[in-house]
């Protein structure tokens, strides 16, 4: 087992052993000392490090140390000083070129400085497609006088694509080896040239001022809208962190600690997630679908949370494992979760309904007029209102320390086929099949009880102890005989249909007016 050392090459932290670091730091001196104090020597040296660091997270692929024969093969691909000194000084220059390697380097667009007129963006694409720059010049002249295009393309070019400015980067311009050999050949061309630019040159015409001057001002332009992206990345970053922490927040503690939360808080919400799907699912244990729902729901909350962080810091990760592990958790918890919902979806697939009809026998016989009023003690041994969980039409409330399905009927007024007050009560469920959806329907309760001349109706209907949620219904019809009389008090409002069929009122039209029967139709009485 061989002892490790991190280091920081070509600024990227790696881990290396003890030995591969002793054979790495031997040519990097190798190479300062080959070089000298020259001013080009500590330019080299920083792009044969950037040109290594490169090489080497290629090479680990996966790898977290960086062994001897990784450095091996890096000093090999570029070029050690004394194979320069021994084998190519002494040839000529002819030789050089014919043993000079073929370039495997793949040429990266840069603007050329050097040999651009006006901000070297022409002469960028030509060296990258190593086609003649006056091909694009030309292409740019057409699109400028065709229809303004070449004038656009061109700016945002000159915004968008760097210029060469280093060594290295001119080298990756021409898709040039990025080893020793052509470094130290390159700066060295470049400083020679540099000087004898100096010695020649002589002030700059008017029009290379204007194009550098609107060049500067477009440049300048282009860091402004920079500065403003970055504040818009951080704002971004800052926003996905704050979603992602409060959503798992949310998620764990709605899961896992609903029950603390209620008991921490008694007049916020007295139903947890697991009562409430327990109160659904036809499942030995909640666990099958909590814990697939909380990874569905994490994982990307987790990854906003991680995207945030990296917007804001810019850290490297060699983060394809934890991706990899992490994708196939969801998916997993995807799978499972889907899993479970459709064997549940079979609860749902057959609709049966169960016929209740009672005659209401009022005191009097004389009595033309039935009063319907709902009743308002259906919570008494139930937990405080504010506890009632309230979907579209249901709720759900604790009872006792029990969970309890409520449901809100709707309520419609008909015609009577016989001389007496009727009660018609259709009550509907699903089931997996006929005989469970029938059971479930048969378990529904809706209370009602008479009053001297007042029907008294329960504003809600309850499933049965243990029964679960199958998109159970129950509508309620009071059927009134013809030339007899309904008095609609207002509490009824809640559960009135507004799809009755012997009128065409609102329930709020109906409350608290007197209505009669005649023929299939409700007739006010004024």
């Amino acid at each position: 087992m061989k002892k490790s050392i991190k280091i920081s090459l070509g600024g990227l932290a790696f881990n290396i052993e003890e030995d591969a670091y002793a054979i790495l730091e031997e040519y990097i001196e190798s190479l300062i000392m080959h070089l000298g104090n020259t001013p080009e020597a500590k330019d080299i040296v920083g792009d044969i490090e950037a040109r290594a660091s490169e090489l080497f997270i290629d090479l680990l692929s996966g790898m977290q140390t960086i062994t001897i024969d990784m450095v091996s093969s890096v000093i090999e691909i570029l070029g050690r000083p004394e194979q320069i000194v021994n084998g190519g000084e002494s040839n000529g220059q002819s030789d050089k070129k014919s043993e000079e390697p073929k370039s495997t380097e793949r040429r990266r667009l840069y603007r050329d400085g050097e040999n651009g007129i006006i901000a070297g963006v022409a002469s960028g694409l030509g060296i990258y497609f190593n086609i003649d720059s006056i091909v694009f010049r030309i292409l740019f002249g057409v699109l400028l006088f065709a229809n303004g295009l070449g004038a656009i393309v061109y700016i945002v070019m000159w915004i968008a694509v760097p210029i060469a400015v280093t060594t290295r980067q001119r080298m990756e311009m021409r898709g040039e080896n990025i080893n020793f050999s052509n470094l130290e050949k390159n700066v060295k061309e470049e400083f020679n040239k540099v000087k004898q630019n100096m010695e020649k040159r002589n002030v700059s015409g008017f029009f290379q001022k204007f194009f550098n001057t609107v060049g500067q001002i477009l440049i300048a332009i282009g860091r402004v809208f920079g500065v403003i992206a970055k504040v818009i990345v951080v704002i971004l970053a800052v926003v996905f962190i704050s979603i992602g922490l409060i959503g798992l927040l949310a998620t764990t503690a709605s899961i896992f600690f609903g029950s603390t939360i209620v008991s921490l808080f008694p007049t916020f919400s007295g139903v947890t997630l697991a009562e409430l799907i327990g109160s659904t699912f036809d499942l030995g244990s909640t666990l099958w679908i909590v814990i697939p729902l909380f990874f569905v729901l994490a994982i990307p909350l987790l990854a906003l949370v991680f995207l945030g962080l990296r917007m804001v810091f810019r850290f490297k990760m060699r983060d394809t494992v934890v991706f990899v592990s992490v994708a196939t958790i969801w998916i997993i918890a995807v799978t499972l979760l889907a899993f479970v919902l459709f064997f549940q979806a079979r609860s749902f697939t057959i609709r049966e309904t169960v016929r209740d009809k009672t005659e209401l026998i009022l005191e009097s016989a004389q009595t033309s007029t039935i009063r319907l009023v709902a009743n308002a003690n259906i919570l008494e041994g139930v937990d405080i209102p504010q506890k009632f969980f309230n979907l579209d039409d249901y709720s759900i409330a604790n009872n006792n320390g029990k969970p309890m399905i409520m449901g809100k009927p709707s309520f419609f007024i008909g015609k009577s086929t016989s001389d007496s007050f009727e009660l018609l009560i259709l009550k509907r469920s699903r089931g997996a099949t006929s005989q469970l959806a029938r059971r479930s329907a048969n378990g529904l309760s809706l209370l009602f009880e008479l009053q001297d001349n007042s029907l008294v109706v329960d504003p809600f209907f309850t499933l049965s102890q243990g029964d679960k949620w199958r998109a159970q219904d129950v509508e309620v019809t009071l059927l009134l005989p013809e030339g007899k009389r309904v008095y609609i008090d207002r509490s009824m409002e809640p559960i009135l249909s507004a799809n009755q069929t012997c009128c065409m009122s609102w329930p709020d039209e109906l409350v608290g007016r007197i209505w009669e029967m005649r023929g299939n139709k409700l007739v006010e009485i004024r």
